[in-house]
């Protein structure tokens, strides 16, 4: 292995392991994809037909006396295996294509899949096939002296695919994965730690690739391939913020993948997938996920493609979801308990408890900032006139927010019911959303950023808390009731930079990283959210109901594992001395 980088070496219950799209086609609903068990060295497959059906893959470990990993990423492992004599052997297990992996070590050791269910098995030569329902899984081996070789297909090709992958070169496989990490831009580590962290988040941004598919004319990047799946729009949009240093080409595509979603009057799904599209949407970020990729690249051929979905789609979040008509706009409120307010994306956040439309500070502050993003998007590409139209549109929101929705004598912003016109009083980080839409001035901006500091409110043992310490709804460990969500902590950063906080952003982004590092070296994996009190693994925090042990996400998800939020955050952050971000 190669001396010249620390690659992520830490074996975590739950993390992803399957094909990335970035080393050939993966295509959604076709691929194959496991998470690595907390028990034995094994995987648990978890897209099948059936997701009450459990499939695992097992090495049969005899005479061992010990494992030393060497890399653990999402489509790698490397091993050094030492047995009870002292002598020491490699153990390496590669993704080949979407349906295929292959392990190669060393005898006695041996490996094969199990089934909680029943299937029919058939023999065939030094390959067996089982069947079960829709499913068709493959297990070929083959012997040459000491040395074994493993090979596992799904699908209607499983059995040849099974055979053809015992001849895989391992050693070029390596060399060739390896590559990718060492080709990737290398900032300053404080030490060998963080930089397997840093690696560890471009191994999770590798696995979030889809090839193109059905519907989807482009690439397209999933937040994580179990147990989500699909692509998200604003997800979509922070993934490019990390995945522009893999793939400028790929991370414009994701952004393409996602416009050509939109329907006829500009409205654009929160999810979609080839074959179907939700009917409810997510925080306007496109435009400004495409200036940033501008910014990084240049590429205004792009922006000139994109721009007029990008301008549809926010002229449809003006007309469809300004329900009172004052210019401010209003999630769409469901009835269901654990997401009152999916399109927000902050599901459980006691900002709806009991109440249903409002003038909401987050998203009036997500549209201003897609109006300034396509005021100078159409100023770069030459739409002279458009540019002049939204940067109006940008004055007239930023005065409306500004006027209505911030409170002087808590200096802060609230959400305003739109029944009896009076501040729903909760204070939560969706309320720094004008930071980092330019919003406040700098008296407001001075104000929110005493919030921040403050270690009663936000200013946690890891800040930023969804919910402030002292609100009445915040609870330490349930989802957006009070945990912390990476996607906010880069968004308020960003913020903090531009009003020139840049001790405060610093420091931000430092216990950020620290943060994660600490649980990554600890579960081995990236968490969709974090304890704000930095007490409990996230492992053990509540979502939508509470945490079960051992991790069961067939019954019910916890902290999601290697969510690629928190890998993008920790790579802007610690990319922020080598590369110069946009808007």
């Amino acid at each position: 292995m190669s001396r010249r980088i620390n690659l992520p070496d830490v074996w975590g219950q739950g993390q992803i392991f399957a094909f990335s799209g970035l080393e050939g086609e993966c295509r959604y609903g076709e691929n194959l994809c496991g998470t690595l068990m907390a028990d034995c060295l094994g995987i648990e497959f978890r897209n099948l037909s059936d997701k009450e059906k459990r499939v695992f893959f097992a090495v049969l470990l005899k005479g061992v006396y010990n494992i030393y990993y060497k890399c653990v990423t999402s489509d790698m492992i490397i091993a050094d295996i030492k047995d009870k004599n002292g002598d020491v052997y490699g153990l390496d297990i590669f993704f080949v294509n979407q349906n295929t992996f292959v392990l190669k070590a060393k005898k006695p050791l041996d490996a094969n899949l199990f089934f909680d269910h029943s299937v029919i098995t058939e023999e065939k030569g030094n390959a067996t096939v089982y069947r079960s329902g829709e499913d068709i899984f493959s297990v070929a081996k083959r012997c040459i002296g000491d040395n074994i070789s493993v090979a596992v297909s799904y699908g209607n090709n499983a059995e040849s695919s099974a055979i053809k992958a015992l001849d895989t070169d391992c050693d070029a496989l390596k060399i060739s994965r390896i590559k990718f990490y060492e080709d990737l831009p290398r900032p300053a580590f404080k030490d060998v730690n963080e930089e397997k962290l840093y690696y560890k988040c471009y191994s999770v941004l590798r696995s979030t690739v889809y090839s193109p598919s059905g519907k989807m004319h482009y690439h397209s990047l999933t937040p994580n391939r179990f147990p989500h799946r699909g692509v998200w729009l604003w997800d979509t949009a922070f993934l490019i913020t990390g995945f522009k240093y893999i793939s400028y080409d790929i991370a414009k595509q994701a952004v393409r993948s996602i416009l050509e979603c939109s329907r006829d009057d500009g409205f654009l799904p929160h999810m979609t997938t080839p074959t179907w599209q939700s009917n409810i949407t997510q925080p306007p970020v496109l435009a400004w996920a495409a200036l940033h990729l501008y910014n990084f690249g240049k590429d205004s051929g792009f922006l000139s493609d994109t721009y007029d979905r990008l301008e549809r789609y926010i002229e449809w979040d003006m007309k469809n979801r300004d329900i009172n008509g004052n210019g401010l706009p209003e999630w769409v409120v469901s009835d269901d308990p654990f997401c009152r307010c999916d399109e927000s994306g902050m599901d459980n956040t006691p900002r709806f408890d009991g109440v249903d439309e409002m003038d909401c500070i987050d998203f009036a502050s997500f549209l201003a900032n897609e109006m300034r993003c396509l005021s100078e998007i159409a100023g770069i590409i030459g739409k002279t006139e458009k540019s002049e139209i939204w940067a109006e549109r940008y004055q007239n929101i930023k005065e409306k927010i500004n006027a209505y929705l911030w409170d002087e004598e808590d200096g802060f912003y609230y959400d305003r019911k739109v029944s009896d016109g009076k501040f729903h009083k909760v204070k939560s980080v969706a309320s720094f959303i004008p930071l980092f839409a330019g919003i406040c001035d700098k008296e407001k901006a001075e104000k929110l950023v005493a919030h921040l500091k403050d270690p009663k409110e936000f200013a946690t043992a890891f800040p930023i808390p969804s919910v402030s310490a002292d609100d009445k709804t915040y609870h330490t460990r349930d989802m957006f009731r009070g945990t912390v969500w990476l996607n906010f902590n880069y968004l308020i950063e960003t913020g903090l930079l531009e009003y020139g906080y840049i001790k405060e952003a610093e420091k931000l982004r430092q216990k950020t990283v620290d943060t994660l590092k600490h649980w990554y070296l600890n579960d081995g994996v990236l968490y969709e959210f974090y304890d704000s009190l930095n007490e409990f693994s996230p492992s053990r925090l509540s979502r939508k109901g509470t945490p079960l042990w051992p991790y069961m996400p067939q019954i019910r998800y916890q902290s999601v594992r290697d969510f690629s939020w928190g890998a993008c955050a920790v790579i802007e952050f610690l990319s922020a001395n080598i590369n110069e971000k946009g808007k």
